[in-house]
């Protein structure tokens, strides 16, 4: 009798509406919930109204690729939980290693059984919390490999005095020898600060090519589709390539140059390595400066954005899922300028700008509906 009386604690019928429905959702409803449920139905057509609204609403959510994803994820966690099994660690090696932010909150622990739309945001949860206990405590990664997690942030100190700036969810191994320092960028976005040696070049190795220094400072960021370079200082040379075996040499280096050719690309420009080939060298846009320049500190700027790259970017540094329940409202454009680990502010930003309405189902799980 105690959970029905709680369900109806709040004044408005949307609220409550939306705490029964997922409580006749739970297997575990009997007569007495039942009776509680029709009662509080048969009180005004308002409340009739709310509940009808409700169930439409979930089975229109029910059938959004985003939820069948994360269903997947409940009935397959181990698929999931394979990919982390070589997560993050420290070894003992030359080159030091200075952690900048490390997330290790914890969701709420259920207080009852859940089910349905529940029990795939916990399936979610506990991927997030299983996910942090192997890269707090894995300790398998190969000497001078480095990892970070989701919104963690690392500074490499390499031996020559050179620093190698992990964004969140990256990896990259680093290999010095007398004739060569090389970085192979396996996945996600680095800064690099290269100190100058003419005798032994910088290469980094990415998934589309590869960039050669010799002394200056660029950022890296391989989102799967395109490998981004954008340079701060000095000149880099930027490779198409897809094997990450091609060697840069002298020779090779051209200001113009095409696909097969090395390109020059100076400080405040930027290149794009495509699957096709390389993009023209063009100016970076201070506003793209600024947000290279502003992850390293944990802050993310956005000026004018559509609100679907905004959240798809704010969800590289967090394990919540927030889902946009009409394209529409993804088109919104939105600016400002948010902490990395502060993913709620923005969330709260977004609430208070827009005609949206957000809920929020787990700690992990919200989504942004028409207000």
């Amino acid at each position: 009798m105690s959970e029905i009386i709680d369900v109806e604690q709040d004044d408005d019928p949307m609220d409550i509406a939306r705490k029964w429905y997922l409580r006749l959702e739970d297997s575990s409803w009997d007569e007495t919930v039942i009776d509680g449920f029709n009662k509080w139905l048969d009180q005004n057509e308002e409340n009739r109204a709310a509940f009808e609204e409700v169930a439409i609403f979930w089975s229109e959510i029910d059938t959004m690729p985003e939820i069948m994803a994360l269903r997947e994820t409940e009935e397959q966690p181990s698929l999931h939980l394979k990919e982390r099994l070589e997560a993050n660690s420290e070894p003992e090696q030359k080159n030091k290693v200075v952690p900048i932010t490390q997330h290790h909150r914890t969701p709420s622990a259920p207080s009852r059984r859940f089910s349905g739309m529940q029990r795939w945001a916990m399936a979610a949860s506990l991927l997030f919390v299983c996910s942090l206990g192997l890269i707090i405590y894995s300790n398998d990664l190969p000497d001078g490999t480095y990892q970070t997690a989701t919104g963690e942030r690392q500074i490499i100190e390499l031996t020559d005095g050179s620093t190698l700036f992990l964004n969140t969810h990256s990896k990259a191994s680093v290999i010095y020898t007398d004739t060569v320092r090389k970085v192979n960028l396996i996945e996600g976005e680095a800064r690099f600060n290269v100190e100058k040696d003419a005798t032994r070049p910088f290469i980094v190795e990415t998934s589309r090519g590869i960039v050669r220094a010799i002394g200056t400072s660029f950022n890296i960021y391989d989102n799967e589709t395109q490998v981004e370079v954008i340079v701060f200082e000095g000149t880099v040379a930027v490779n198409h390539n897809t094997n990450r075996t091609t060697k840069l040499n002298a020779s090779s280096l051209s200001e113009e140059g095409d696909a097969t050719n090395a390109v020059l690309v100076s400080g405040g420009k930027r290149i794009a390595a495509l699957k096709n080939g390389l993009s023209v060298v063009r100016s970076a846009h201070p506003l793209e400066l600024s947000q290279k320049i502003a992850w390293q500190s944990g802050k993310l700027i956005f000026r004018g954005q559509k609100l679907s790259e905004v959240i798809k970017e704010m969800s590289r540094y967090t394990s919540k899922k927030i889902i946009i329940s009409d394209d529409r409202l993804g088109e919104m454009e939105i600016g400002g300028a948010f902490d990395t680990d502060d993913f709620e502010a923005l969330l709260n930003a977004i609430e208070d700008t827009f005609p949206v309405r957000i809920i929020r189902f787990t700690p992990l799980v919200a989504v942004i509906i028409e207000a």
